[in-house]
């Protein structure tokens, strides 16, 4: 999958999980069914990062630096997290259901662990994406081409460089970072 499909697929996950949060924003109706045409997208986007998650996980201990730990502990957690909410969501449903002739009488403890763990699946989400900041921006640089020279003049350092005529990227040997 290129990097232009995974931003894409990635970034509209995000939001039409952030507009489903909140039945209130959609009405019930749109709620249900967006959340019911999310789940492929969710499933190609866990295939396509699966061979990444793998990495992760074979390195778990031997790794020094704390974010992978964290990245994999709070993809696990945001995993259950949707899950939960997936299958908690098709216990209260009503829209969705109906559609298939199922009528649903929502018991308190669906409700309540269907509110809990959207709650749960959001604040995981927003730190899912916290965490892989990085690679979205600059996925977004990459797709969105070379930096006009009048846009890296408005950097000081770079100013310097187009006017002295080096405005070249540094090369680092082995030794120097």
């Amino acid at each position: 999958m290129t990097m232009r499909a995974r931003l894409l697929l990635d970034l509209s996950l995000f939001g039409a999980l952030l507009l489903a949060y909140n039945p209130a924003w959609t009405h019930i109706a749109l709620h249900e069914w967006l959340c019911v045409v999310v789940i492929a997208p969710l499933l190609v986007h866990f295939i396509v990062n699966w061979e990444m998650t793998m990495r992760i996980v074979r390195r778990f201990s031997a790794i020094v630096r704390a974010a992978p730990r964290v990245n994999l502990v709070i993809d696990g957690a945001l995993f259950v997290a949707a899950v939960t909410v997936t299958l908690s969501g098709f216990m209260v449903s009503q829209v969705v259901a109906r559609a298939f002739g199922i009528v649903v009488i929502p018991a308190s403890i669906w409700v309540q662990t269907h509110s809990i763990s959207a709650d749960a699946t959001i604040a995981l989400l927003l730190v899912h994406f916290a965490l892989h900041w990085k690679w979205i921006v600059n996925a977004a640089r990459r797709l969105s081409g070379p930096v006009p020279v009048a846009a890296k003049a408005a950097d000081p350092v770079s100013a310097l460089r187009v006017a002295t005529g080096r405005l070249t990227v540094p090369t680092y040997t082995q030794g120097e970072r």
